[in-house]
This record gives structure tokens, sequence and C-alpha cells, in this order.
């Protein structure tokens, strides 16, 4: 996956390792992650449609800095993860 903005990504999260493909590097995301980009459902209690694009997740967690609800977190990991590692 070459289209993530890794570097938003690890500025968000407070990331600042190395991107080695190591347990270690899985174990420090894992933490990061959840305590940087917290659980939020202000768009689903406003009736905002929710968007599960790649952009539009980097576009509301990462460049607005919200959080997000269940799938929106969730993915927006995987993505990163997957090209970092």
């Amino acid at each position: 996956m070459s289209d993530v903005d890794i570097d938003a990504y690890f500025e968000r999260i407070g990331f600042a390792g190395s991107i080695a493909p190591t347990l270690e590097t899985l174990q420090q995301l894992h933490a990061l992650h959840p305590a940087a980009i917290p659980f939020e459902n202000l768009d689903a209690m406003m009736g905002v449609p929710v968007r599960l694009e790649l952009k539009n997740l980097e576009q509301k967690l990462l460049y607005d800095r919200r959080g997000g609800y269940g799938p929106e977190v969730n993915l927006l990991f995987k993505a990163h993860v997957s090209w970092a590692l």
C-alpha cells in the first residue's frame, strides 16, 4: 500500500521508532494507536454518513485529529501497519 500517509500516521500516534517488521514494533504501534486516536461516534449521532475509504479515514483521524468509531480506527490501523510491517 503506497497510498498511505505513513508520516502523518506516525506523527499522530507519536511513533518515532524503527520501522522494522518485528514483534516489538507491532506491540509499540498497537499500544500507541488507541492511546492517540480515541473512540468517537459524534458523526453517527449527528447523522453524518461514515466513510470507510482510506482517504476519508486519514482526513478525519489524522489531519482533522478526531477520533472515530470501531471500523474507522481499526481500518486505519490495518492500512498503516500493513504498510509499515
